[in-house]
């Protein structure tokens, strides 16, 4: 398949070192230098892409997301921080009947997180001695905090926590409410990606946490998804690909 890389950042480039790994072609790479813009349209045509996977930058992904799908290209993103348009891009490229497939997080191991998280909030919600928080860190170049991942897990522990209901990033000097969810950030040197979901109570704790080891788990996982998405139409998320 021809891939086109949108992002060329390290992620990008371990997304090249993968795709052609599994025999996949990288026939372009765009930067924030070199913008994926319609002029390139006819170019992709010529190319016969398979699909884009987006690891660029929050304000790039949207444009990106409807230029791809405009010419029928399915595209993976993975770029997080743009997901307060996800209503509209959907509506966008259901209109398109393009392809999308967007996660905050395609390291298969952070897939299987997600779903540990979900079990055990599941387990806890029925005892509600139990507080809940979220520390994610990551490196200090990290546009978004805190990190798509870490709202995503939010998400989970708000579903499934009847006494956590919105999420408090910057709790002031009155503390945090019972009913906030609170969910800090570090930002430091290289750290790949760390998410710890705490469970606390009197009595004890338990902490959950995911550890990335590099950034090939998060390139793996897009290509993994450009390959599945092939054929289909759509808005899809890890969920879809690794079942």
């Amino acid at each position: 398949m021809n891939i086109v890389l949108l992002g060329y950042g390290k992620t990008g480039r371990d997304c090249e070192t993968v795709a052609v790994e599994r025999g996949h072609t990288i026939v372009d790479r765009f930067t924030s230098s070199r913008p994926f813009t319609e002029a390139h349209s006819s170019h992709l045509r010529s190319q016969s892409v398979g699909c884009c996977i987006d690891f660029s930058v929050p304000d790039a992904a949207a444009a990106n997301i409807l230029l791809s799908v405009s010419h029928s290209i399915p595209i993976v993103v993975g770029t997080t921080g743009w997901h307060g348009r996800l209503a509209e891009i959907t509506a966008l490229v259901a209109s398109a009947n393009g392809a999308l497939v967007h996660a905050s997080n395609f390291s298969i191991g952070a897939h299987l997180f997600l779903n540990i998280v979900e079990a055990a909030a599941t387990l806890i919600g029925a005892f509600p001695e139990y507080d809940a928080a979220i520390h994610e860190t990551h490196h200090r170049f990290k546009k978004d905090a805190p990190s798509g991942t870490a709202r995503t897990l939010a998400g989970i522990l708000i579903k499934h926590l009847q006494r956590k209901q919105r999420l408090q990033t910057h709790p002031d000097s009155s503390g945090i409410a019972e009913n906030e969810l609170h969910v800090s950030s570090t930002r430091l040197g290289s750290v790949f990606g760390t998410h710890t979901v705490a469970f606390s109570s009197a009595a004890d704790e338990i902490e959950l946490t995911h550890r990335a080891n590099n950034r090939r788990g998060f390139a793996l996982g897009a290509v993994m998804a450009a390959e599945w998405v092939q054929g289909r139409r759509g808005v899809f998320t890890a969920d879809d690909v690794f079942g």
